[in-house]
């Protein structure tokens, strides 16, 4: 097919304004990519003229990261198209959909480029409009370029072109002001910059739903999920870039390609990526060796920096860095060495705060003078003196042990202590046998007699074991978690407890468990005829939430410690630690945190909110 000096080879790309085919140029002898503009579109004059303004547009773009643009048909042509440099390669949805970028640095390597091509494009008052992964092309030695500026628009004051009646962009990544229906301005590529930055460094999307219409609702009430919660490999400089980028309000957001830029370098350098476009290079064309390379290069800066701000007594920093090692290599020797070195600091800390408390205090009592002391010492003796008397009455058994004739009313002597003390003597003539005899025969009958009867009834089982089956049998049901939790025994209610005595019929029956803690537990039980206690429990735990407040810095990270490995997982700042849930072995469960610089313990509720006072030195 022939289109002009071009020649169409083979189609390779389509969208909705035009089909792309690999061509070639028969008077300058190289391949290019030749866009065509769909039929049923260039029969619109506004169309084409979009078309038209795009080709004029992008030609006028001259970066590396941008593709080159070498001839446009113009208005007068029978079909309107657009010739460019061809890559040879895939889009960026192509290779993250088939690698993923671990560690999550290499995705700020990788839109590092792109962001030096928006901030030449903005300069020369372009805006791309549909920024997307599959708009994003990624070279085979590596190299990736921006394309497709299909429904850019010239920021020109006396004729600014807006597209009309129709969604353009892809709803994934759209800005919120372009739903909106409100003119679109570099800080609209920006978002769209944010959702790709998203989706590399955390491996999905910030807004997903199961419909375009919910989706579009989501970007609209914004609120992405922090990237530490979906990754906590990520670095805390990193995730607040995105989310930078991904503000509702496009006054809060990011406000310049250039800034972007520079912001993108900052975490690279944080990183220990000096040269980002190799480092990117190297990982397209193998992955599996360049990632392992990053990320022992980006645990080596980490330590170093860590060490550095311990050094400097910067304790809040050292121990995100720390975090991150061990996020990174949850096996690092040396980062959790350093991370109890802090732990241990700290608990010093306290006790020297503590220490000084005391001295305090202690002051205060010198001041009181030798009253005071003298004071302390009426006050000492008069305790010894009432807790004295248990010690003499430890010495009364010693008089009984001295008369060896009657050995036998030695365990009746502690009834009448009195007597042993004021007669002795009368002892062999008025309590010999009477005391003797009537306290043994009161006491054989009182023990052998109840014991008979007991064997008896148990001797006939064929009568009493008939009887059970029919009749309903006494059967003792107890919550094993201790949670006064609500019964149903076959959908009857048997109210709230821990312990339920109940008169139920032997065989099985239907039981529920409910608590506002933990998941429904339902089952059956079997109800023997000689067994009395059954013991049941709650469903899993639901997951409990964790509320930090009155924190002073509320970018201040926040992890929990691992009881297993001692490993500090990042949940994220005080801002937003707020939202996450922790998983829950046990419906109430003490777990371990640290907020900047402070151990700290606090026992969680299954399906409740725990508030935490970041000021609280307890």
């Amino acid at each position: 097919m022939q289109l002009g000096r071009y020649r169409l080879d083979e189609q390779v790309g389509q969208g909705g304004m035009a089909v792309v085919w690999r061509g070639y140029d028969t008077e300058l002898k190289r391949t290019v990519a030749v866009k065509v503009l769909h039929s049923h579109l260039h029969a619109r004059a506004d169309i084409r003229r979009r078309f038209d303004r795009e080709a004029q547009a992008v030609a006028r773009l001259h970066h590396p990261h941008i593709l080159d643009v070498y001839d446009f048909s113009g208005l007068s042509a029978q079909e309107a198209y657009l010739v460019t440099e061809f890559i040879r390669g895939c889009t960026l949805r192509v290779f993250g959909d088939q690698q993923s970028f671990d560690p999550p640095d290499l995705a700020a390597a990788a839109l590092l480029p792109i962001a030096e091509a928006l901030e030449h494009a903005h300069a020369a008052g372009v805006v791309h409009r549909d920024l997307k992964p599959e708009n994003v092309m990624v070279r085979e030695d590596g190299v990736v370029k921006l394309t497709d500026f299909g429904i850019a628009a010239i920021l020109d004051p006396e004729e600014k072109f807006t597209a009309t009646g129709a969604i353009l962009g892809s709803p994934a990544h759209l800005a919120p002001e372009t739903i909106e229906g409100k003119p679109a301005d570099p800080r609209s590529d920006l978002f769209s910059f944010g959702t790709i930055f998203y989706w590399l460094s955390t491996g999905e999307m910030p807004f997903h739903a199961p419909t375009p219409a919910a989706l579009l609702r989501k970007i609209l009430e914004g609120n992405p999920k922090d990237p530490r919660l979906v990754r906590p490999s990520i670095g805390d400089s990193q995730a607040k870039l995105v989310l930078r980028c991904l503000e509702r309000d496009p006054a809060k957001r990011i406000q310049s390609a250039r800034e972007l830029r520079e912001s993108l370098e900052a975490v690279l350098e944080e990183s220990g990526i000096v040269e980002p476009l190799a480092t990117l290079a190297r990982f397209v064309k193998a992955p599996g060796e360049e990632g392992p390379k990053v990320r022992a290069q980006i645990v080596e800066a980490c330590l170093r920096r860590g060490a550095a701000d311990l050094g400097a007594g910067k304790t809040t920093a050292a121990l995100a860095d720390f975090g991150r090692v061990l996020a990174l290599d949850p096996k690092n020797e040396e980062a959790r060495s350093l991370v109890d070195r802090v732990r241990r600091r700290s608990r010093l800390v306290k006790l020297a705060r503590r220490a000084a408390i005391f001295v305090a205090v202690a002051g205060v009592v010198a001041l009181a003078g030798v009253p005071a002391l003298r004071f302390a010492q009426r006050t000492r003796e008069q305790w010894r003196a009432q807790h004295t008397p248990p010690a003499v009455a430890a010495e009364a058994p010693a008089p009984p042990r001295q008369t060896p004739p009657p050995p036998a009313p030695e365990p009746v002597q502690p009834e009448p202590p009195k007597t042993a003390v004021e007669s002795p003597t009368p002892e062999p003539k008025e309590t010999p046998a009477p005391r003797k005899e009537r306290p043994a025969r009161s006491a054989r009958p009182t023990s052998r007699k109840p014991s008979p009867p007991k064997v008896i009834a148990a001797a006939p089982p064929p009568p009493v074991e008939t009887k059970p089956e029919v009749k309903d049998v006494p059967a003792t049901l107890t919550i094993g978690s201790r949670l006064p939790a609500r019964l149903f025994i076959d959908n009857k209610d048997q109210g709230s407890a821990i312990v339920f005595r109940l008169q139920l019929a032997p065989g099985p029956h239907d039981f529920v468990v409910q608590h506002q803690c933990c998941e429904e537990n339902r089952g059956v039980i079997q109800i023997g005829p000689n067994k009395e206690l059954y013991p049941l429990d709650v469903g899993s735990p639901k997951p409990g939430h964790l509320r930090v407040t009155n924190a002073a810095d509320p970018d201040t990270p926040v992890y929990l410690v691992e009881d297993e490995t001692g490993n500090m997982m990042p949940l994220g700042t005080v801002r937003d630690v707020a939202r996450f849930d922790i998983p829950m072995r046990k419906p109430t469960e003490e777990r371990r945190f640290v907020i900047g610089d402070r151990e700290r313990k606090k026992t969680l509720e299954a399906g409740r909110v725990v508030t935490i006072d970041a000021q609280d030195g307890r």
